[in-house]
């Protein structure tokens, strides 16, 4: 008892100390007035402002509301781009692929297919699937064997992996996919499923499923006969669709089209609590939920406006980059990593926030995450993602000059590396394409005929001509007057990836390539 006493007499001086602690540091009156003048001229970072007796002007009140409307859109442009990028590719597949619907895996092989996917590599065959857990939990089959997968939400938030690097590694199993408006009656209970199987719950209604195969085209033909997805209930439908070739964006659109494809997207999907001040925002812009897409015309300004002023932020994000912990040696940048709650991970949220910048960052430049993506597992069971933006003497990279690229041996990744080259503008594979033949935007551990050097090193060749001779399956040919960067990827990323141990490649700009030998 007496201790009980002396803890509740401690607790209540303790609150009687904060009080007492933050009256000494009040403002006086006269450090008050002195921060705004009654009559007369404010001058901020943002112009200057006019007060009459400490009334706004009329002049000065236009000015406020246009300034807090111009900022509110430009900041909900940040907050959009993860659910523009879900909604975009789930509406590009429907609208594309023939047959496309919920519960139906498209592939996505070829290069123009991949050319407007968000940083998509050329080393994997990709299986796509959107689904509606408000519908029914939903049933995702893996086989064994080399998928590299992921569940991700409308807000691209990821509960969990599935497939090679998930906590099966490897081994296969059939998943549970819940959302919050799941019908309680649609959620299996476990007898009623084999003994495999993992639930995963995930906080809106919307999930895309992603499957990376890696293999020959035999495994990948075999391993994607075995994975399908389907309704609690429902027949799987077990043959996948083809996308013949067909261009699939999933990067935000420009101007009005964004806030139209953003109006889509919150009318297709649930308010989260951490959304319903954002929410009013769109409000005040002429945007709600449940009502047509109509702004006035002023509004319609703000929020082009808005669209610009918030790329550019997003481009600043990515390209010059701020936050903690990201950036590595020779200005290489984890690209999901970093300190925790630098780079994006899986859920987003941290003790006392949920993360910003770096979900902004991440979902410009990129679409889907997952935990393997973003804390490395033990065992090589982890993706490994770096980018640079720079040579070595801190230039940017242009397309109309010539670059080298060593990359040095032993390359910690099990499964495979590759460097791929990114058109700066679209963030996509850049486009490189002949006129009647291929494009190539990759080199790496699986590029037929790579060519190593004698200390077991690579060159990766970039420039606008032509590849030198025997240099073909090591070159990537860039566009004159457009920007390029690489993401170098590691698939079954070892420690060493991670601790520094490795060095990463160096980029330099050559006059040309006749010193190689």
């Amino acid at each position: 008892m007496k201790i009980k006493v002396k803890l509740l007499l401690s607790i209540a001086m303790s609150v009687l100390l904060i009080p007492s602690m933050a009256l000494s540091e009040i403002q006086t009156e006269k450090e008050f007035e002195s921060l705004m003048p009654i009559t007369g001229k404010v001058k901020t970072f943002f112009g200057e402002y006019e007060l009459d007796h400490s009334f706004p002007t009329h002049e000065t009140a236009d000015k406020m509301y246009d300034l807090m409307d111009h900022q509110r859109a430009t900041q909900l442009y940040l907050w959009g781009l993860p659910i523009v990028g879900i909604t975009r590719i789930r509406h590009e597949l429907t609208e594309k692929v023939k047959g496309y619907g919920d519960n139906r895996f498209a592939t996505i092989s070829t290069f123009n297919e991949r050319r407007g996917v968000l940083t998509a590599n050329e080393s994997s065959t990709y299986f796509v699937a959107t689904s509606d857990t408000s519908k029914s939990a939903v049933i995702l089959d893996i086989p064994a064997g080399t998928v590299v997968g992921m569940v991700v939400d409308s807000w691209q938030a990821s509960p969990d992996d599935v497939g090679l690097f998930s906590a099966q590694a490897g081994h296969g199993g059939r998943h549970i996919i819940v959302g919050p408006n799941t019908p309680v009656d649609t959620i299996p209970e476990p007898s009623a499923l084999t003994d495999d199987f993992h639930v995963h719950h995930v906080k809106t209604n919307r999930v895309l499923l992603l499957g990376r195969i890696i293999g020959s085209p035999e495994k990948i033909k075999e391993l994607s006969s075995k994975m399908y997805i389907n309704y609690y209930g429902e027949k799987p439908v077990t043959k996948h669709l083809d996308a013949n070739d067909q261009l699939l964006v999933s990067y935000q659109p420009r101007g009005l089209a964004y806030w139209e494809m953003l109006h889509i997207a919150i009318n297709e999907e649930l308010v989260m609590e951490r959304d319903r001040l954002f929410m009013y925002w769109l409000k005040t812009l002429g945007i709600e939920k449940g009502k047509p897409f109509n702004p006035t015309e002023r509004q319609k300004k703000i929020l082009i406006d808005g669209a610009l002023q918030g790329e550019l932020m997003a481009k600043t994000f990515v390209f010059n980059e701020r936050l903690d912990g990201v950036l590595r040696q020779n200005n290489w940048r984890m690209v999901l990593g970093g300190k925790w709650g630098d780079g994006i991970k899986g859920n987003q949220r941290m003790r006392y926030y949920d993360i910003f910048d770096p979900r902004a960052r991440y979902t410009y430049e990129a679409i889907t995450t997952s935990p393997a993506m973003t804390i490395p597992r033990t065992g090589g069971r982890a993706q490994a993602y770096i980018g640079k933006f720079e040579d070595e003497t801190g230039a940017r990279l242009h397309g109309e000059e010539n670059y080298i690229i060593r990359i040095e041996k032993d390359v910690p990744a099990s499964l495979f590396w590759s460097i791929v080259i990114y058109d700066t503008d679209t963030r996509t594979v850049i486009d490189n394409r002949e006129k009647n033949g291929d494009g190539k935007a990759t080199v790496g551990s699986r590029t037929p005929g790579l060519r190593t050097n004698p200390d077991g090193s690579y060159y990766m060749l970039l420039g606008p001509g032509k590849a030198p001779k025997g240099w073909e399956a090591n070159f990537v040919r860039t566009l004159p007057e457009r920007g390029w960067f690489p993401y170098m990827r590691g698939y079954g990323a070892g420690k060493a990836f991670f601790d520094d141990t490795y060095k990463f490649p160096v980029i330099n700009k050559v006059k040309d390539f006749r010193k190689l030998k």
